[in-house]
C-alpha cells in the first residue's frame, strides 16, 4: 500500500504505474481540453472524434459556400473575465508573531507619592510587541518585493494560469522549488496536460502522490549534478512534446513533428513527489541523507515525510527524500471542488457555435446573391461574368432582369441578440465584451457597469486570493531554510526608502550554533508565520474613474481640515496621492516645496521661549496677577494680549498672519471676547497651543504667583 519498501532501482517504473493510473482517470478531460484550445485557437469546428479516434473538422470542405465562419466571441470572452480579475492588486499581510508576555512579568515599584506599592508594565515587553509588529511588515514588504516585476512577476504568470485553467478542465498549477546554490526561488506554470494526481480529491495535499512530466533536453540532463552519474548515460531522447497523448497531437499540429536534430534532442522527465509515513523502513535510508536532521526534526513514527524520486524513459535518476511540509505545487481554480472539474471555456462554446452558424448562413446568403437575383428566360443562354469595372451579362434574345434581394426576417436577428444573452449570462456583462450600453456616457455609470461585473467574479476572486496565500506561503517555507545569506531588500513607503536585510529563521538559528552570526540585525524569514491577503482596487476601476472620485475626496479632506477634524497634513498627504492620481510629472519637486513652506512656518523652541516670557510680562502688566481668582475673561486677554506681543515681536513672519485691530487697553465687552480674542490671535492654534496659556496663567495667579508681587517675577 505504499512505497517506502520498494528499491530505488524499481522506482521509474513504479512513477510510470502512477501515470497510467492518473492518466485514465482524466482522459475524457484531456479531450475536451483538447477541442477548448483549438477554440479558443479560432478552430470552432475541429474537434477529436471518439467514434473515429481521429480529428474532424467542418470547415475544410468548401471555405465560400460550406465553409462555417468562426467569431471569436468566447476568447474576448474569457480574456475579459480573466483581466477582471489579475486587475486587482493583491497585497500580503503577514500576522505578527505572538509575543509571550509571561516572559516579560511587570514589575513592582513603590509611589513616590503614596508610599504604595504598584504595578509597572515591563518596557521590555512593549518593545518586544513593536519589534514582532516591525519584522510582520516587513516580511510583508519582502513578500511584495519577491512577487513584483523584478523577481517572479507573479501578477503576469497568474493571469497565464487563469487562462489555461479555462480552458484545460478548470485547473493550472504553480511549480514553485528552491535554488540552492543562488538562494532564490525558482516558479513555473504547470497546464494541467503536465501534472498526474488523482482528480476526484478536492485539495492537492489530499493525493498520496504528484508527478509532473515535461520535456526537458538531455544535454541538461547529463549535466546535472543532482541526478546519478551512471543513470545519466543511460538516457536516450524520445523528441516528444508532452507526455500527455492528447497534448502531443495538439502540439504536433501547431508545431510540427517530432524533430530528431541531437542538439536539440529532448526526453520527458518526470519528477514524481510521493507522500509516505514514517516508519523503520524510510527511516533508515533518511538517516543516510546529509539533511536528515532537518527532516527529522519535528517528526515522529506515522508522520508523512516527502519522497522525490526523478527518472526519464523509465531510468530512475535520483531518489531522495526531501524537508517539505507539502507539494511544491499551488493549484489555481475557477471553483471550489474536485480538481478536475468543468472548464469555463466549455459553458461558452454551445451558444458561440450556434452564433457562428447563424453568421455563417447570412454570410454565406450576401455571397451567393452580392448584385440580387438574375431572372432568365426558360432556355436563355445567359453568361455573367466579372470585369474590373463591374459585371458583364451576355445574352441571346431576352434580357435578364435583376430582382432586388428581400429582406432577411428580423426573427434571425432577434435570434442572434438571445445568443448573445446567453453568452453574457455566464458571468460577463456587454462591458468587458467589448459593447457599452446605449445612454452610458458619464463615469459613474461606467463605475456602476464595472462594480457588476465584479460581482459576478466572488468565487474565482477567492480562489484567486486563496492561491495567492498559498504561493506566499510556499515562499516562506523555501526562504526559512535556503537562504542563508542575508540578502537586501529595499521598499519604498510614502516617498521614502527603506532598507533592510532578510535571512531564513532556520538558516539563521543553524548559523547562531556555529557562530557563525551574519552581520547587522536580518529579518528572519519563518514558515510559521500567517498569512492574510488583501486586495488594493483602488478608488474606482477606470481612470477616469480614479481621478474624479479622488477630486470629490479631496474637497471633502479640505472641508474637514478647515472644520479641524483633520489636521493639515493629512490634506498635504492627499494632495501627493491626488497628483500621482492624475500622473502630474512635477510631483516631487511640489511636495518638497509644500514641506519646506510648512517647516518655515512653524516656531523655533528658542521662539515659544520667548512667547512664554511675553505672556508673563502681559499679566504683570495688566494686573490680572493681583486677582485671586481667573475667569474666562482673564483667559481672552491674555489671549489676545500675547497675540499682540508675537506680532510686534516678529516672531511670526513666516505665517503672515493678518493684523488686528483690537487694542489690548480697549477690550470689547465679555459677550464679544471670544470672536475678539480669535481674530487678534496671530499664530495657528497648533503652534500657540491654549492649553499651554492656560496652564501657565493659573500658575501666575496661584498663591505661589502672588506671593512673588514685591520681588523679580519671571
Amino acid at each position: 500500500y505504499e512505497t517506502s519498501d520498494i528499491k530505488t532501482v524499481h522506482m521509474g517504473q513504479v512513477i510510470d504505474e502512477m501515470m497510467t493510473a492518473a492518466n485514465s482517470s482524466r482522459r475524457g478531460f484531456e479531450r475536451r481540453a483538447y477541442d477548448n484550445n483549438f477554440f479558443d485557437d479560432g478552430y470552432h469546428f475541429r474537434y477529436v472524434s471518439r467514434t473515429q479516434n481521429k480529428i474532424i473538422d467542418l470547415t475544410r470542405e468548401s471555405e465560400l459556400y460550406q465553409g462555417i465562419r468562426a467569431i471569436p466571441k468566447a476568447s474576448k470572452q474569457i480574456r475579459g473575465i480573466i483581466s477582471l480579475q489579475v486587475n486587482n492588486d493583491y497585497v500580503p499581510v503577514i500576522y505578527p508573531e505572538r509575543v509571550d508576555k509571561n516572559k516579560y512579568p511587570d514589575s513592582q515599584q513603590l509611589d513616590p507619592a503614596s508610599g504604595q506599592p504598584v504595578t509597572v508594565p515591563n518596557p521590555l515587553y512593549e518593545q518586544a510587541v513593536k519589534e514582532a509588529k516591525d519584522n510582520a511588515k516587513k516580511i510583508g514588504w519582502w513578500l511584495e518585493d519577491e512577487m513584483g516585476e523584478n523577481n517572479q512577476d507573479l501578477k503576469t504568470k497568474m493571469g497565464f494560469m487563469a487562462l489555461l485553467a479555462a480552458k484545460n478542465a478548470g485547473i493550472s498549477f504553480l511549480q514553485i522549488w528552491p535554488d540552492a546554490i543562488k538562494e532564490k526561488i525558482r516558479t513555473k506554470v504547470r497546464d494541467f496536460f503536465d501534472v498526474y494526481l488523482l482528480g476526484d480529491m478536492n485539495e492537492v495535499e489530499d493525493c498520496p502522490f504528484v508527478i509532473i512530466g515535461s520535456p526537458r533536453n538531455v544535454a541538461d540532463i547529463k549535466a546535472d549534478e543532482r541526478f546519478d552519474e551512471n543513470q545519466r548515460d543511460l538516457i536516450n531522447p524520445d523528441n516528444r512534446h508532452a507526455s500527455s497523448e492528447i497534448k502531443q497531437a495538439y502540439m504536433n499540429v501547431r508545431y510540427g513533428k517530432e524533430f530528431a536534430d541531437d542538439r536539440s534532442a529532448t526526453v520527458i522527465q518526470k519528477e514524481a513527489y510521493i507522500r509516505e509515513f514514517l516508519n523503520k523502513e524510510n527511516f533508515k535510508l533518511i538517516k543516510k541523507q546529509k539533511n536528515a536532521m532537518q527532516i527529522l526534526e519535528d517528526r515522529d513514527y506515522g508522520d508523512s515525510v516527502i519522497r522525490q524520486v526523478f527518472s526519464a524513459g523509465n531510468i530512475w535518476l535520483r531518489d531522495e527524500y526531501v524537508d517539505l511540509k507539502s507539494y511544491p505545487l499551488v493549484d489555481l481554480r475557477w471553483e471550489y471542488g474536485p480538481l478536475y472539474q468543468t472548464a469555463p471555456m466549455e459553458r461558452f462554446i454551445p451558444s458561440n457555435k450556434s452564433m457562428d452558424v447563424v453568421v455563417s448562413r447570412i454570410e454565406r446568403y450576401f455571397n451567393a446573391f452580392p448584385l440580387g437575383i438574375l431572372v432568365k428566360r426558360q432556355g436563355e443562354q445567359t453568361h455573367v461574368s466579372n470585369i474590373p469595372g463591374g459585371q458583364e451579362v451576355s445574352y441571346k434574345t431576352v434580357p435578364p432582369r435583376i430582382e432586388s434581394l428581400p429582406n432577411l426576417p428580423p426573427t434571425l436577428f432577434n435570434y442572434l441578440n438571445f445568443l448573445d444573452s446567453t453568452l453574457q449570462e455566464q458571468g460577463l456583462s456587454s462591458l468587458t465584451g467589448g459593447g457599452l450600453p446605449r445612454g452610458v456616457k458619464g463615469w459613474q455609470a461606467i463605475e456602476s457597469l464595472k462594480e457588476s461585473e465584479q460581482s459576478n467574479l466572488v468565487i474565482p476572486d477567492r480562489m484567486l486570493k486563496r492561491t495567492i496565500r498559498m504561493i506566499a506561503e510556499k515562499f516562506l517555507e523555501i526562504a526559512d531554510q535556503y537562504i542563508i545569506t542575508p540578502q537586501p531588500v529595499a521598499h519604498e513607503e510614502k516617498g521614502e526608502t527603506e532598507y533592510f536585510d532578510v535571512i531564513g529563521a532556520g538558516a539563521l538559528e543553524k548559523r547562531k550554533q556555529l557562530k557563525v552570526e551574519p552581520e547587522g540585525n536580518p529579518v528572519p524569514l519563518s514558515r510559521k508565520y500567517r498569512v492574510k491577503i488583501d486586495v488594493q482596487r483602488g478608488m474606482a476601476y477606470t481612470k477616469e474613474g480614479q481621478k474624479n472620485y479622488a477630486k470629490e475626496l479631496g474637497d471633502y479632506f479640505v472641508q474637514l481640515a478647515q472644520l479641524g477634524v483633520v489636521p493639515p497634513q493629512t490634506v498635504t498627504a492627499f494632495v501627493q496621492a491626488l497628483m500621482e492620481t492624475y500622473e502630474f510629472g512635477p510631483a516631487a519637486d511640489i511636495m518638497e516645496s509644500i514641506d519646506k513652506f510648512q517647516d518655515e512656518g512653524r516656531l523655533t523652541d528658542q521662539q515659544m521661549e520667548k512667547i512664554k516670557v511675553a505672556l508673563a510680562q502681559v499679566i504683570k502688566d495688566s494686573g490680572i496677577a493681583e486677582i485671586a481668582d481667573t475667569t474666562e475673561e482673564d483667559v481672552e486677554k491674555i489671549k489676545v494680549g500675547v497675540a499682540q506681543v508675537i506680532a510686534d515681536a516678529g516672531l511670526a513672519e513666516g505665517q503672515k498672519p493678518p493684523k488686528s485691530n483690537i487694542n489690548f487697553k480697549d477690550l470689547p465687552p465679555s459677550g464679544k471676547m471670544q470672536s475678539a480674542a480669535r481674530e487678534g490671535i496671530m499664530l495657528d492654534p497648533e503652534e500657540l497651543k491654549e492649553q499651554e496659556a492656560r496652564e501657565t496663567a493659573k500658575v501666575l495667579l496661584s498663591d505661589k504667583g502672588r506671593q512673588t508681587k514685591g520681588g523679580d517675577q519671571k
